[in-house]
């Protein structure tokens, strides 16, 4: 039989980082063509690809039913449920594999779409005439959808249980009799949250030198490696899994995981690993059977297992020799597509009860033209209509341009850049200007925005008309309050009341050839998104922080309403917005947790004026500030408006400072920064408010000491400190976010003794400081700003 295969993607390429759908369709299409079937695979075109399109690709449905005509299939697979509305009306049966249910998988990241993505599946199933799942409990699951779709299955239900199986079965390296390697590959999914499963293994590694982890995770399906992630490609990925020993996969206990069938487990076990499973994954009971592995249930058993292995490496051979019983007689295509051969012998339609249709089409469906859904007829707002009527006719003349403009949308304390919120911003704005990117950037001053050309930043001034259209600041600010949303921190969500800035940003991108939006902070996606919806665009939202629990840890008086208020904006402006950058792995970590899809978040650190620092001359600081001429200077730099730094100097002066002297060191601390106290924390103290040029002063320090206990995102201050040459001694919270390694790039010590004993070693040990200098400025050498904005790029396009 000729059989036509619709898959959402190309081909498996070893080449490249292989997706769940590319194996399964090369696994189905092995065992159909094994049984004598003639397989013709087509995909919908990639809008985004370069690829020219081939007679194997189609963009619109008319294109597909050509195909279909041409080839005259006796079935039809299709690879993934959204395809379905792509068919035309065709007498061929259509069978869809549904091994991964999708509805599941959205309450970790759309869970407010639900309803609409379950009516959107049941219209599609409809379509479809037999159906394959992975195990049972995904078939009991798909039944009451039919029934929903309006199958007739009183007497027969159109499933067929074909698991993910494995291909074949890969001759296995040789391997260590002395050491362990333990293997966690596949993407890091919300719903499979192993974090726990990690810090056991690092603690066993750590006590025993024999275990060793390796990982090949991450977050973007479909794209090549990056330095975001420890993907391989899939020839590359068999190769290393064929190293390894035993095989991860662990997570917490959830509906999703108890009803999977997980590409990762037969990765492992065509590589001859077995594999530590949790017990509510539907593989388990298989892996128990065949003593291919281990099944556990919480963290504290594969502590057990891996000292019981590593006690005993032997031990492995005996589940080696499961792992190749259970594939070679049972978890192979050869056994398992047995089910789909036989529909195929005799394929049949199966009974119908008519329901009223839905007349919803899959959102989820590749972009296709002729398959997008039409605007909504639903009622618009207001501003909306009255903004795109009035500002288009009166003076919206977009410049035509071949490269488009970035917009910045964010705060308006920028000026002087004497923070790190301040200096991220304008440093990223230059740096995309140097890209060949015009980069325009509105604040909440409603008389002039900014341009950057070529890293240098020029002013201009809105017309009249555009300050006129402007709610009065103090009716948006006391609407702001009335919401609850905190004064401390009133700036970071204005535009949540402010209509001003869906004004200015939209005069903006009506006048220049915006091709994208760069949203600082949460709520700056409001007026992004409606300048979107005008002349559309990418919106890419910039996290600083989480900025909800940041605020939380920060604000006492919070209460859990106005609580839940901050994290419900954050998390629907993050839902909303095209792309996001988490400034750490923690931040990323955290808005997965909340619900964000983790295809888009991309952790990006942030960047260092390596050129400043490398090119100044640095200033006598003793002379320039009045130091003691013997005293040696520890150097801080922040606002101290914002709490924790203050807590931080509050620090220095009751918990460092007294320790010091008492072992004979002199010592001054030079407190660079904006807003001071009020009143002297300490003699040896000295604030000195913003200075012009850090790059002048901080080289002249001796050590950095950051004693952070509070904040949030990652410490531009230790970056700056690195780049600086000054060693840097931090507790974990002061260093938090940036990878390096305690004793090598930095001191990493909590306890005030240690601390000191630490300043104290430094002082006295010019080639371990130095070690640290050297091996701190190597660090920072790839985080210049150019280097790092380029990694923005993409997100961009």
């Amino acid at each position: 039989m000729k059989i036509l295969y619709l898959t959402v993607e190309a081909p498996l390429d070893p080449a490249a980082v292989a997706t769940g759908n590319q194996v399964r369709a090369q696994g189905l299409t092995e065992a159909l063509e094994q049984a004598g079937h003639a397989v013709i695979g087509v995909r919908p075109h990639d809008a985004e690809s370069t690829e020219p399109p081939t007679t194997s690709v189609y963009r619109t449905r008319d294109e597909l039913a050509a195909l279909i005509n041409k080839h005259e299939p006796g079935a039809i697979v299709v690879g993934y449920w959204s395809l379905l509305s792509h068919l035309p009306s065709t007498s061929a049966p259509v069978i869809l594999d549904y091994t991964a249910p999708r509805i599941l998988e959205l309450m970790f990241q759309e869970s407010r779409e639900i309803a609409e993505r379950t009516a959107e599946l049941i219209a599609a199933l409809r379509r479809a005439d037999h159906f394959l799942v992975g195990n049972q409990r995904q078939a009991d699951l798909l039944l009451s959808q039919l029934l929903q779709a309006g199958f007739d299955c009183r007497t027969h239900v159109p499933i067929s249980i074909v698991p993910i199986s494995a291909r074949h079965l890969s001759e296995q390296s040789s391997r260590s009799a002395t050491s362990v390697t333990v293997a966690n590959a596949g993407m890091d999914w919300p719903w499979r949250n192993a974090q726990a499963y990690r810090h056991i293994i690092e603690s066993v590694a750590q006590k025993n030198s024999a275990l060793f982890f390796r990982e090949f995770t991450g977050n973007y399906p479909g794209k090549l490696p990056d330095s975001e992630n420890t993907l391989l490609s899939y020839g590359n990925l068999k190769g290393a899994l064929k190293e390894c020993d035993i095989g991860l996969e662990l997570g917490e206990q959830n509906t999703e995981r108890e009803f999977s069938h997980s590409f990762r487990s037969i990765e492992y076990l065509e590589c001859g690993l077995p594999i530590i499973i949790n017990s509510w994954i539907p593989l388990a009971s298989d892996i128990a059977k065949f003593n291919a592995g281990w099944v556990i249930d919480s963290p504290t058993e594969l502590e057990k297992v891996l000292n019981e292995v590593l006690a005993d490496p032997s031990a492995l051979d005996g589940k080696r020799e499961g792992v190749t019983k259970l594939v070679s007689t049972a978890l192979n295509y050869r056994c398992t597509s047995k089910p789909l051969l036989e529909y195929l012998e005799n394929p049949q339609r199966p009974n119908r009860i008519a329901v009223q249709t839905t007349g919803v089409t899959s959102s989820e469906a590749p972009a296709l033209k002729e398959f997008q859904e039409q605007p909504s007829s639903a009622k618009t707002s207001t501003l909306k209509v009255f903004l795109g009527a009035v500002f288009k006719s009166l003076f919206f003349k977009r410049r035509p341009e071949s490269t488009p403009d970035i917009l910045m949308v964010t705060r308006s304390d920028l000026f002087p850049a004497d923070h790190g919120a301040a200096v991220k911003i304008i440093r990223t704005a230059e740096a995309l200007s140097r890209q060949g990117r015009d980069v325009w950037l509105t604040t909440d001053n409603r008389r002039e925005y900014y341009q950057f050309l070529d890293g240098q930043m020029i002013t201009h001034r809105f017309p009249l008309l555009v300050r006129f259209f402007c709610l009065p600041r103090v009716l948006a600010f006391a609407r702001l309050l009335l919401k609850g949303y905190p004064v401390s921190n009133h700036f970071l969500y204005l535009p949540v009341t402010d209509t001003s800035y869906i004004v200015r940003t939209v005069w903006l991108a009506g006048k220049k050839p915006v091709g994208a939006y760069q949203a600082e902070f949460p709520a700056y996606v409001r007026p992004c998104r409606f300048a979107r919806s005008l002349f559309g665009g990418k919106v890419l939202l910039v996290q600083h922080n989480v900025e909800y629990e940041r605020i939380k840890n920060q604000v006492r008086d919070l209460t859990e309403k106005n609580y839940s208020t901050l994290k419900n904006l954050e998390v629907a402006m993050c839902h909303l917005a095209d792309n996001i950058v988490a400034v750490s792995d923690n931040d990323r970590n955290k808005m997965i947790e909340d619900g964000i899809p983790a295809e888009k978040i991309h952790t990006i650190p942030h960047g260092v004026d390596l050129h400043a620092f490398r090119s100044t001359e640095p200033l006598n600081i003793h002379a320039r500030y009045g130091l003691p001429a013997g005293d040696k200077v520890l150097v801080y730099h922040g606002t101290y408006s914002y709490p924790p730094n203050l807590e931080s100097m509050e620090v220095i002066a009751r918990e460092i400072l007294p320790r010091l002297q008492d072992r004979g060191l002199k010592i001054s601390v030079l407190a660079i920064g904006s807003k001071p106290p009020d009143f002297p924390l300490h003699a040896k103290i000295h604030f000195v408010g913003s200075v012009d040029n850090l790059a002048e002063v901080i080289p002249s320090a001796d050590l950095a000491v950051v004693p952070l206990q509070d904040g949030g995102g990652t410490r531009m201050k230790i970056l700056d400190y690195f780049a600086a040459g000054v060693p840097v001694i931090s507790t974990e919270k002061g260093i938090e976010g940036i990878p390096v390694t305690n004793g090598r790039e930095a001191i990493i010590e909590d306890d005030m003794n240690s601390i000191c004993d630490a300043i104290e070693s430094l002082l006295q040990n010019n080639e371990k400081a130095e070690e640290i200098r050297q091996a701190a400025n190597n660090f920072v050498n790839e985080l210049g700003w150019d280097a790092v904005v380029r990694r923005y790029l993409p997100l961009l396009q």
